[in-house]
């Protein structure tokens, strides 16, 4: 008896130091299988390695104590788990990836402020995010088919991607400290009336919206790649201190009826206004160049470019109002090198590549693919690649 009452907490304590020690490795992946696997870690500031919640945990999991996860934090598939939560956590190293958590209704991560990608697909009953100090740093992210209403505690200050889609309750985007993408900005196939502000982004690469309300971008100066609209449901957009852009597209906004980019002067692509039925007039009195082909094509009375010097592809202007065309004429052979073709008043207006212009004219529709190639520039085409930006496009088709 006297052995074991010295033996006993010097076997605890043993124990207790290996727990303390064993905080994974650099390419190793921590299981968790259990709350109780969880709370084995809460001795550890880092984890060294990959952390996985197992499919076949349930309820809620609580990573306590632990300051940073140096390598990916994954739960896939684990369908019964309600709520997880890292009180402390301040940094995951590689891609925070949840997926198919359709019991979730809570995320509590009070600390994280930096993530190397995030990627959330399938998350039907979040709604609400307790990012505290929220994340102002990720290289990626990717929220897909959650339930969530607002991205509060996405704080980033610079993204690469950041790819938005299907979260079909979302009403409000703000990422108010975004100053800069470096990929692309993607939001489609959200609730109908979503509404996006982003006051202080002044550059970017493509950017490209479909079924929003409202896009906010008053800081936007410059665009390397694509800028572009389909099937959006506001009635103005406004880019005030755009000066230059990649190809740039409006296409089907059926309550659009005004763009202002008053310092807009070069579209490196291709620039198409097409199918936007309520938009009266086309005005943009700096544009000077554009690397691609112009096609508008609609029911608009006036069309202003006072300052178009050069048009390096092809020429279409079509529509259904009566503006003229005596200006456009001048610029044939000369700043407009490619095909032309100019008309008002005419009952069907066409695109370039000769479908309908105005969605309730005549004319063949377009698909999807067609409806931006109609503008593009091949060789004007952002890096992202041509195959890339069109296969985006078509996966979210109207």
């Amino acid at each position: 008896m006297g052995l074991l009452k010295y033996a006993l907490p010097a076997f605890l304590a043993a124990n207790s130091v290996f727990a303390a020690d064993d905080c994974g490795s650099a390419g190793k992946t921590i299981t968790i299988e259990s709350q109780g696997d969880a709370s084995k870690y809460s001795s550890c500031k880092i984890l060294k390695g990959d952390v996985e919640i197992s499919k076949s945990i349930t309820g809620d999991v609580r990573l306590d104590g632990v300051q940073e996860i140096a390598g990916s934090l994954t739960v896939d598939g684990a369908v019964n788990l309600t709520s997880l939560s890292a009180s402390s956590l301040s940094s995951i190293g590689d891609t925070m990836h949840l997926n198919s958590l359709t019991s979730m209704t809570t995320l509590e991560f009070a600390a994280l402020t930096k993530v190397g990608s995030i990627k959330w697909a399938v998350l039907p009953m979040l709604q609400t995010l307790a990012f505290t100090k929220g994340v102002t740093e990720a290289s990626n992210v990717a929220i897909t088919n959650t339930g969530l209403t607002n991205l509060d505690g996405i704080s980033l200050k610079t993204v690469g991607d950041l790819d938005v889609t299907e979260n079909l309750s979302l009403e409000t985007v703000n990422v108010n400290n975004l100053k800069n993408a470096t990929g692309l900005i993607n939001f489609a196939g959200n609730k109908q009336s979503l509404e996006i502000e982003l006051p202080n982004l002044a550059g970017g690469r493509n950017m490209t919206f479909r079924n929003v309300s409202s896009v906010s971008v008053p800081s936007l100066e410059l665009l390397s790649g694509q800028l572009g609209f389909w099937g959006n449901s506001f009635k103005s957009f406004i880019a005030p201190n755009l000066t230059e852009t990649g190809d740039l597209v409006f296409d089907n906004n059926n309550k659009l009826t005004n763009i202002s980019m008053n310092k807009l002067e070069t579209v490196h692509g291709g620039f198409l206004i097409v199918r936007n039925d309520k938009l009266g007039s086309v005005d943009f009195p700096k544009l000077a160049k554009v690397t691609g082909a112009i096609d508008f094509s609609g029911k608009f009375d006036e069309a202003d470019l006072p300052a178009l010097k050069t048009v390096a592809g092809g020429f279409n202007m079509q529509s259904t109002g009566n503006f003229s065309c005596d200006t456009f004429n001048k610029l044939e052979g000369n700043a407009i090198r490619g095909k032309y073709e100019c008309k008002a008043k005419t009952p069907n207006p066409t695109t370039k590549d000769g479908s309908s212009g105005s969605t309730t004219s005549g004319g063949q529709p377009s698909s999807s693919s067609s409806e931006g190639a109609s503008a593009m520039n091949v060789a004007n085409v952002p890096a992202m690649g041509l195959a890339a930006v069109f296969g985006a496009l078509v996966q979210y088709a109207l």
